[in-house]
């Protein structure tokens, strides 16, 4: 393999007016930007998981106006680190209610534990099932952080992957 320095493999910044309809095409382009650099399918499949939620969430959580979405796999020795990150304005009941959520699957031990409690209380739910950023955690194996700036959420989720066996 021919080093290609220490910076970054891919880095795309998206600022957009978010749309349902949008998911899919921006989740392709993730795939699309990720395939060359990733040598094993189920850790591009986990990646292509915690966008697609990453990207419903600004969707679902967005007041409108226009939203950011980045992605880049940078170099961090023999691996790469994929890092998505989110930023929309949200309103301030959603606000506090993807607080809560986030601050109890930052106090579970076990996220893939919470996950499976929190499908289990989703089936009784009439407003939405709130799964999507616990699934990140119990099934892609990303770290997931947030921030909340002003009215405007910040969700980054991030994991070291593979070795860096493409070039």
């Amino acid at each position: 393999m021919t080093s290609r320095g220490d910076g970054p493999r891919v880095s795309l910044l998206l600022a957009f007016e978010p749309l349902a309809e949008q998911i899919a095409s921006l989740r392709n382009a993730v795939s699309d930007l990720s395939t060359p650099h990733l040598a094993d399918p189920d850790e591009l499949s986990r990646l292509l998981l915690a966008a697609h939620e990453l990207l419903e969430n600004i969707v679902k959580y967005s007041s409108g106006g226009m939203a950011e979405f980045h992605f880049s796999l940078d170099c961090v020795g023999s691996h790469l680190r994929a890092r998505l990150r989110t930023k929309n304005r949200a309103k301030p009941e959603r606000l506090s209610d993807i607080r809560q959520r986030l601050d109890a699957l930052a106090a579970a031990s076990d996220p893939v534990a919470h996950y499976d409690e929190m499908i289990r209380e989703s089936a009784r739910s009439l407003d939405g099932s709130g799964l999507g950023l616990a699934r990140i955690l119990a099934e892609s194996e990303m770290e997931l952080g947030y921030r909340i700036e002003e009215g405007t959420l910040i969700l980054t989720a991030e994991v070291l992957v593979s070795d860096r066996t493409r070039s």
